[in-house]
């Protein structure tokens, strides 16, 4: 098992001083302490119990360092202080609910499935792969084509001729939210999250600060400190993916999305990881009420504070597309900034965000949209490919309806959609598209 699935490890460290250094936070002192211990660690025994317990005592000085920032909040209300004007509510249309949840659930599934053989890989080692074995995006990546030898593809799983009942946690977090929205209801509580994940999801199928929330669970931590108790990666990507359910229930009701949205994300993140769960949700409960998915992405930034690193991100680039600037030299600009090789950046909500950002921008504009081509792009783009894929699938599905996710996309999940979930490991789509419903109608 990984060394950071019970404690803490080299990964852990130099992800919490990149974080503290992005907040400010980083004194040189602390910094010194840093480099001492992660020097330890790798050239000694990791699992020697007095390295262990120095490095989660540095974890918590960590914790009490003082914090510069004030604008980017974690309490809702000073969030809602915090965001632009906005909606709040918009008119629906329930007519076409159950197509757009249908093409919702189906294309995150779709997207899900797409990017995760490729789910570790840099953007580089993704087309290098592409063209050796000659195959395209167009559809789920096989390990049997000439040239697959040269790459490792033991250490990820998804290949279509592999192993088709593989799950993923893109998809075990959404079904983990429905199932909390179906036993709680719209008063669910972040400890109703918490309880789900505990006796739903085993321990080891969690990663980062979902893995650390958990961690923090059995140690009797509490939420919301379970998001900043020794975790480090409380403002990567993991919110952003869990936000979708939220904003299936409520459509036309964007505060109402973020605002669950926000109950989930709590349990593990702070700050700009936050914002990636409530801009998702607002953005997908706007989509079926507004024009184009680029009036719902603008919705969804009406949910999140206007100063923040998140906000600055995807606004940054919506002004490149509003500028001319073809969509490649997008992705090649998001790269200039951030490097998908290292750990921190590759996962960080914020180059992802700006990846989901892009390609559905772009999409949107386009004449007429399309779905593959949007799953496509994410996982071309490199980053996190499962969980951007997830969300292009999941916007642009509700966007354009069932309809729009091909038949080969969704053939191999006819006997369901595999998940981790003790209780619902193989939901079909269709049973996922009721209940969604459902639930939906009992939130009013």
């Amino acid at each position: 098992m990984h060394l950071d699935y019970l404690t803490v490890g080299p990964v852990a460290l130099d992800v919490e001083r990149r974080q503290l250094a992005d907040t400010g936070r980083l004194t040189e002192a602390v910094a010194a302490d840093f480099g001492a211990l992660r020097a330890e660690l790798t050239a000694g025994d990791p699992t020697e119990a007095d390295v262990r317990r120095r490095a989660r005592s540095l974890l918590d000085r960590c914790g009490s360092l003082p914090d510069p920032r004030d604008d980017e909040p974690d309490a809702l209300d000073a969030i809602h202080a915090a965001r632009p004007p906005g909606p709040r509510t918009l008119s629906t249309t329930p007519a076409d609910r159950s197509d757009r949840l249908a093409g919702a659930w189906a294309g995150r599934v779709a997207g899900c499935f797409l990017g995760k053989p490729v789910e570790t890989w840099t953007r580089a080692e993704i087309h290098d792969f592409l063209e050796t074995t000659g195959q395209s995006l167009e559809g789920y990546l096989r390990a049997d084509r000439p040239g697959s030898d040269r790459f490792d593809l033991d250490a990820t799983g998804g290949w279509v001729d592999r192993d088709e009942r593989v799950r993923d946690d893109d998809v075990d977090f959404t079904v983990a939210a429905l199932e909390t929205l179906r036993r709680a209801g719209a008063q669910f509580t972040t400890a109703d999250l918490a309880r789900t994940w505990v006796t739903q999801l085993p321990a080891c199928t969690l990663h980062t600060a979902e893995r650390v929330a958990y961690r923090n669970l059995l140690d009797g931590v509490d939420p919301p400190e379970t998001a900043t108790h020794r975790n480090p990666y409380r403002e990567l990507i993991g919110a952003q993916i869990r936000g979708d359910c939220y904003g299936y229930v409520a459509p036309g009701a964007p505060e109402r999305a973020a605002a669950l949205a926000h109950r989930d994300a709590r349990l593990s993140h702070v700050r700009n990881g936050l914002y990636g769960a409530m801009w998702v949700a607002a953005t997908l409960a706007a989509v079926p009420t507004v024009e184009t998915v680029r009036d719902a992405m603008d919705v969804g930034l009406t949910e999140v504070p206007a100063d923040s690193r998140f906000t600055d991100a995807v606004e940054t680039v919506f002004s490149w597309h509003d500028a001319g600037v073809p969509y490649e030299t997008a992705i090649d600009r998001i790269h200039d900034a951030w490097d998908d090789a290292d750990f921190y950046e590759g996962y960080h909500v914020l180059p992802n965000a700006q990846v989901v950002a892009a390609v559905l921008v772009w999409e949107s504009s386009a004449s007429p949209p399309d779905l593959s081509r949007g799953l496509a792009r994410a996982v071309h783009a490199g980053f996190d490919t499962d969980c951007n894929a997830a969300t292009v699938g999941s916007v642009l599905g509700c966007a354009l309806g069932r309809d729009a996710v091909a038949p080969t996309w969704t053939d191999r999940f006819d006997e369901g959609v595999p998940t981790a979930l003790a209780d619902r490991p193989c939901p079909a789509i269709d049973w996922l598209v009721t209940e969604t419903a459902a639930v939906a109608d009992r939130l009013g």
